[in-house]
């Protein structure tokens, strides 16, 4: 138990310099033209190691989108499942501080041609409020169409928020993305109806 502890540690600390070293190499040069070799020796890690905790360099990236993912949802799964109204305050008041603290993960995306990705677990995450507000088991197409709205939108917000060096200040963007929910919420009752 004790040495697959010190394993887990070390795979944690060893995949947390694999990908600060990989955001250091993307504000440096070509996404393309970082290679595994560079990758390894700059972080001071074996090849070996490397490959033991991810397939490529993109897998770096991911993983970490994942991981972020799956910390949003805990952090508002509970408020979640009490939630009896459609105000968003907590949740998006969360999203938008965990795009801000994971500021370089998401431009490292964006260099590397992988940002369509952050798009994807968006449209995961707005599907289950969704599914939450309309008391949906599944969304039908005229629901994912709605989903995809959103999450189209709120991406392309954010997007645009890093162009900027995210001057626009945070609860500008709160609001926004809040009424922008509001919206969808209003076109689903009278679209779906149709």
């Amino acid at each position: 138990m004790v040495h697959i502890m010190k394993q887990d540690r070390r795979s944690r600390r060893t995949r947390a310099l694999l990908l600060e070293t990989l955001l250091e190499l993307i504000e440096e040069k070509n996404y393309a033209d970082i290679s595994i070799t560079e990758l390894t020796e700059r972080a001071d890690i074996a090849r070996q190691t490397f490959y033991r905790n991810y397939d490529s360099k993109d897998d770096i990236l991911l993983s970490k989108l994942d991981e972020i993912r799956d910390e949003y949802l805990i952090k508002v799964q509970s408020n979640l499942e009490t939630k009896h109204d459609p105000n968003w305050d907590f949740e998006v008041n969360q999203m938008i501080n965990l795009w801000q603290r994971n500021e370089a993960l998401f431009k490292g995306l964006q260099k590397a041609g992988l940002a369509f990705h952050a798009l994807e677990k968006i449209t995961e995450i707005f599907s289950l409020f969704h599914m939450k507000v309309q008391n949906l088991q599944k969304l039908d197409e005229k629901h994912q169409y709605l989903v995809a709205y959103l999450s189209g939108g709120v991406y392309m917000v954010i997007n645009k928020w890093f162009e900027n060096e995210m001057n626009t200040p945070v609860e500008l963007l709160t609001d926004l993305f809040k009424k922008a929910a509001e919206n969808v919420n209003q076109i689903a009752k009278e679209y779906i109806e149709s």
